[in-house]
């Protein structure tokens, strides 16, 4: 027998056993999780457990609510499918998010009746810990209610919604419903940022446009020919020119032009131009999430040494196109060709590029997970340059620290629900922190009321019959009926040889009785 657990990543926790502790000791190893179930990988393997050889001779038994996916693929051999759970009575938090608004954030909660009677529940707000709103709602049978709250504070906070009994009369204490892990809900509001950014170009309609339309951005355009302001920015664009000294802070350069200052080449060396720009390959890299380069055709582009510090993202023939690294605690991203050699910025390829260039040049939030997680989702963990720590805490107090690479940090370890706080540092010091909640915004595991038939490719398997399922051991009773037919036969034996001779053994005795009175 072969036990599969079905979890968000499922296991094979034991694997072709016939021993009856080890295969109840694999049971007991289960643990309960509140991630959403991936029926599809576990069913993959199920089957690859049966085999295509022993699929006539085998049977595979589903265990679960019925809760499953209607697009699973059909199963080998025969299928049972086994109903666990006896109550669909569940209210759950099915949504929790905070949106800006100009009057202060609103606040938005649903709560979902999967029971098959109408309700009435408490739910109630907290803000940093301290009850906020508490208000009743009725929620019909199958159906959800939603709550609305306005004029929230606009500062930074975090936000718990909870779902409570109302008051009832005669009891002193009423239970909510079959499943609590979906009664609480957890939110972040973080302010939206303007990332300020400065182009220092002498006119370029392409980037101009670009920079406008993404959100989140402050643009700024200075003259080629002018100097840097002194005012704090947090990305600098240099598009054909470049000043002697560059700023500290991240930088777009487009289009580099020789660079006759002695100090910049080893930032930043231009030798030449090049034509060859055939043969177009982009790199296996986030930052080109979405881009595609298909019908993109470059003029010429300068010839560019690529620095230790750079990975090339395009290239072509001739050279690269496209570098990006970090250094000196900077992240710095050069597009070698100018725009208008290019019909580039005539593609939809064109905005996506930079938003994802700007995006990992000045990231707004280390983070981004407004309206939270599921359990067993993963979140990606952007640090801002010159960050040489990432620390996760999790619900239970567990911390996970790792070292931040270019690409950030992918933490995926979020089965517990609640709240999860991120520390970035840099030498010791704290650079950024943020939060991300885990919910169980899932119908499919807050709907827990037991189906009758679950679909597997395209057939309707229904519930078994109850039953006992397993072996019954009937050999302890055999050994005891043994013993017994021998305890009668020594007790026979033995008074059997006290008894008077008689000549013949009287008609219709058994063999038995007659052998032992001739015996005598």
């Amino acid at each position: 027998m072969t036990i599969v657990l079905v979890t968000d990543h499922p296991e094979t926790l034991i694997n072709a056993s016939s021993t009856k502790d080890e295969l109840l000791g694999a049971i007991d190893s289960a643990r309960p999780s509140t991630a959403s179930a991936d029926w599809p990988a576990a069913f993959a393997l199920a089957a690859g457990a049966v085999g295509g050889a022993n699929a006539n001779r085998s049977t595979i038994v589903v265990i679960s609510d019925g809760g499953l996916p209607s697009d699973l693929p059909p199963l080998p051999g025969e299928v049972r499918y086994i109903p666990i759970g006896a109550s669909s009575d569940n209210l759950a938090l099915s949504a929790l998010s905070l949106r800006p608004a100009a009057s202060g954030p609103q606040l938005f909660a649903s709560v979902a009746n999967h029971g098959a009677a109408d309700r009435d529940v408490i739910v109630s707000v907290n803000i940093d810990g301290d009850l906020l709103n508490a208000q009743s709602l009725h929620v019909p049978a199958g159906k959800s209610a939603d709550l609305i709250l306005s004029d929230l504070p606009k500062q930074p906070a975090i936000y718990q919604a909870s779902l409570s009994p109302p008051p009832s009369v005669g009891q002193s204490a009423q239970t909510l419903d079959a499943l609590s892990a979906d009664d609480s809900a957890w939110a972040v509001y973080a302010p939206p940022t303007s990332g300020r950014v400065l182009l220092i170009s002498p006119g370029d309609i392409f980037i101009e446009q670009v920079l406008a339309a993404l959100p989140g951005l402050q643009p700024f355009r200075a003259p080629a020919d002018a100097p840097i302001p002194s005012d704090p920015f947090d990305l600098y664009i240099f598009d054909g020119v470049i000043t002697d000294t560059l700023p500290l802070q991240s930088l777009l350069i487009i289009n580099p032009p020789p660079i006759t200052n002695s100090q910049l080449p080893s930032l930043l060396n231009v030798t030449g131009v090049f034509t060859d720009t055939t043969d177009i390959k982009l790199a296996d890299d986030p930052l080109l999430q979405f881009v595609d380069f298909a019908d993109v055709h470059v003029l010429k582009a300068h010839s560019v040494e690529v620095p230790d510090w750079g990975r090339v993202l395009i290239s072509s023939d001739g050279g690269p196109l496209l570098f990006a690294g970090e250094t000196g605690g900077r992240r710095i991203a050069v597009l070698t060709f100018d725009l208008h050699d290019s019909d580039l910025p005539l593609q939809v390829a064109f905005p996506i590029l930079i938003s994802n260039l700007i995006n990992w040049l000045s990231p707004a939030q280390i983070l981004s997970a407004p309206d939270g997680l599921r359990p067993g989702q993963p979140i990606v963990v952007r640090p801002p340059a010159g960050a040489t720590a990432v620390t996760v805490r999790t619900p239970g107090g567990t911390v996970f620290g790792a070292e931040p690479g270019e690409q950030g940090v992918v933490f995926g370890d979020t089965r517990e629900l609640g709240l999860y706080g991120v520390t970035v540092s840099a030498g010791g010091r704290v650079q950024a922190a943020n939060y991300f909640a885990v919910n169980l915004f899932d119908p499919l595991e807050s709907e827990i009321r037991p189906r009758e038939t679950i679909t597997i490719g395209r057939s309707k398997i229904s519930a078994a019959h109850k039953e006992e399922i397993g072996q019954r051991e009937f050999w302890p009773w055999l050994a005891g009926a043994a013993l017994a037919l021998l305890g009668v036969e020594w007790w026979v034996y033995h008074h059997g040889a006290t008894l008077p001779s008689r000549p013949s053994a009287p008609v219709g005795r058994s063999w038995f009785w007659r052998r032992k009175t001739e015996e005598v």
